[in-house]
């Protein structure tokens, strides 16, 4: 019996993803920061090492740290010039930032659909997307599986377009032996407490551009070059010192915490072997690219089971699993404030004088298909081979029971 209707769940106690902080020796550290009382990064010292350490890891010349993922989105596309009667491609089969960071720049999101073997956005939907007032695409590595950035930049090349990476979800991910944040004109990190590395909070960009990379220092501090000297609307997205050193450390050990992800994902994967083709498709990585796993994305085949899958996500929770939820259930088009049209207010920037279009947002059919389908299961470097074999042993329970 289904722990749901009453049954013995198959675990007791309930498996929690969470981030891997804690090191004596960082403790250390934090306590001198805390003694100096040099909290900001204008004066420290940390947040400079995290951001050389990770343009060293990403494979480019600059990076700049921020206060969120969600802020390195729209700071990169402010340094690159994206602005009002732009629009700019994306994915809705995502999180909100992905599109709401286009809107924050004053420009106007346009989707694209997605590629039902990766969830990610497919090139030729995007290239059917372009306009004349196409400014950039912002390429979203989904749940740690890179996007096809060999198309993408061509299709940059081709159309005169940016490429903005949102790596938020995909640090240490590869194509084709390079490192996802390195492909694009500028790329946009995300270090919230479920990515690979975190600080609780955090962003960053990053680029081989130096002209970008000015652009983007002097955007996140104010617009200031000099004191009380101001050259551009800017903002307040620095990084504090705390938070620096957090990443600092955090990035050190990326090696040894992918190595316990990837170990958690392949007993996941065998276990759930099984039912993948029957009752639910795993999504794997194609041979040239290397998943990071942020998420396991799982699509249920809804047609043959006796309930929806909201009922199978609660039903696995009831069964103990706590890092099952559902990576994305609605496009984001699908959304109130897609469907509004509302913005910045007045409809602002759909109504914008410099764009003079409307915009009306169609149903896309993979996302709409992903969307009624996925299943996702967070990843993070607490979890065991154990929970992977409990993991399955749950999918196999519920899915066999619902079976029609």
């Amino acid at each position: 019996m289904l722990a749901i209707e009453g049954g013995r769940p198959v675990r007791e106690k309930p498996i929690v993803a969470r981030p891997v902080v804690y090191d004596p020796d960082l403790m250390k550290e934090i306590e001198e920061i805390l003694r100096s009382g040099v909290l900001v990064s204008t004066h420290g010292k940390w947040v400079r090492a995290f951001e050389q350490e990770l343009a060293s890891f990403v494979g480019v010349k600059f990076a700049y740290a921020t206060t969120s993922g969600t802020t390195a989105l729209h700071l990169a596309l402010k340094s690159i010039g994206v602005g009002p009667g732009d629009e700019v491609i994306t994915t809705p089969f995502t999180f909100a930032a992905s599109a709401t960071s286009i809107l924050h720049a004053n420009a106007v999101p346009i989707f694209a659909d997605i590629d039902r073997e990766t969830l990610n956005l497919d090139p030729a939907s995007v290239e059917g997307k372009i306009t004349d007032r196409t400014k950039a695409v912002v390429v979203v590595h989904l749940a740690g599986y890179p996007a096809e950035m060999d198309q993408f930049m061509k299709l940059a090349e081709r159309y005169g377009l940016y490429v903005v990476e949102d790596v938020a979800q995909a640090l240490g991910a590869e194509f084709r032996g390079r490192k996802t944040g390195s492909f694009g004109h500028i790329s946009a990190f995300s270090f919230y407490a479920t990515k690979h590395i975190t600080g609780g909070e955090g962003g960053a960009v990053a680029t081989d551009v130096a002209a970008y990379a000015e652009r983007a220092n002097l955007i996140r501090a104010h617009g200031e070059t000099d004191k009380y000297w101001y050259e551009v609307l800017g903002y307040n997205y620095r990084m504090t010192e705390l938070q620096g050193l957090i990443l600092y450390h955090q990035l050190k050990k990326f090696d040894e915490f992918q190595r316990i992800r990837e170990k958690y994902v392949k007993t996941l994967l065998d276990e759930l072997a099984p039912l993948d083709g029957d009752l639910l498709v795993a999504i794997k990585p194609r041979p040239y690219v290397k998943h990071s796993w942020h998420l396991v994305q799982l699509l249920l085949s809804v047609e043959r089971l006796r309930r929806p899958r909201d009922f199978v996500v609660e039903a696995l929770r009831r069964e103990g699993i706590g890092n099952v939820f559902v990576a994305y259930p609605t496009p984001l088009y699908r959304t109130p404030l897609f469907k509004n049209l509302e913005g910045h207010g007045r409809g602002c920037p759909w109504t914008c004088p410099y764009y003079g279009r409307k915009v009306a947002y169609e149903r896309l059919p993979n996302a709409e298909w992903a969307a009624e389908r996925v299943v996702s299961l967070l990843v993070l470097p607490n979890l065991t081979p154990e929970d992977a074999v409990d993991t399955a042993a749950a999918f196999k329970k519920v899915l066999y029971e619902l079976r029609r």
